[in-house]
């Protein structure tokens, strides 16, 4: 008896994953052959951020020349391959505070739109809207926790920490915080695009 529940227990298990709308396709997504180049176009910037657009485009770029299969095309408008897209939000807003209200950890949030589409025929191959990725950073040394794996693959030590001001360690801290980003966004984009999940 005992069998045979755990065996129809397992079978609607089975049924759920099976039903959830969810799945891995094998082989991830498949282009034409004739697809080579892929071409990151300027996107467009509606923050106050100036400039972070081209970060952002740069990451992508670098992300796709790294695990290929396209190679980046010299002029982006002549890519096979044309993405494209929008950079919507790039904030920082206060998450933690002390006791006199002053901030102590702040987060960071990029959020952005994307297209790609075949230059030749200008079919949409994938879309996403409200990208995002999110992270934190300390505006004060005293919350910094030094042992964790995050701090010691910045470029700070722990011995120099007390050298800066709140003002100079919460900037560094953003600076290295927002290229951890835009190298986790430009990961998230190369497999959203090359698994087609």
């Amino acid at each position: 008896m005992r069998g045979m529940r755990a065996r129809a227990i397992g079978v609607l298990a089975l049924f759920g994953v099976a039903g959830c709308g969810y799945g891995f396709n094998a082989g991830g997504r498949t282009f034409a052959p004739e697809l080579r180049t892929i071409g990151v176009e300027a996107l467009a910037n509606d923050t106050r951020e100036a400039g972070l657009e081209k970060q952002v485009a740069l990451a992508i770029e670098r992300e796709f020349a790294m695990r290929g299969p396209f190679r980046i095309s010299s002029k982006p408008s002549e890519g096979d391959l044309l993405l494209s897209g929008t950079l919507r939000q790039a904030v920082d807003r206060p998450v933690a505070f002390n006791s006199k209200d002053e901030v102590l950890t702040y987060q960071t949030l990029l959020t952005l739109d994307l297209e790609l589409r075949r230059r030749d025929t200008g079919a949409l191959i994938w879309a996403a809207k409200g990208l995002r990725e999110t992270g934190d950073f300390e505006s004060v040394a005293s919350v910094i926790v030094t042992t964790s794996s995050e701090f010691r693959s910045s470029t700070l030590n722990a011995e120099d920490l007390g050298a800066f001001t709140d003002i100079q360690l919460a900037e560094s801290r953003r600076r290295e915080t927002r290229a951890r980003l835009l190298q986790s966004l430009a990961h998230d984009v190369y497999d959203q695009i090359m698994e087609d999940f």
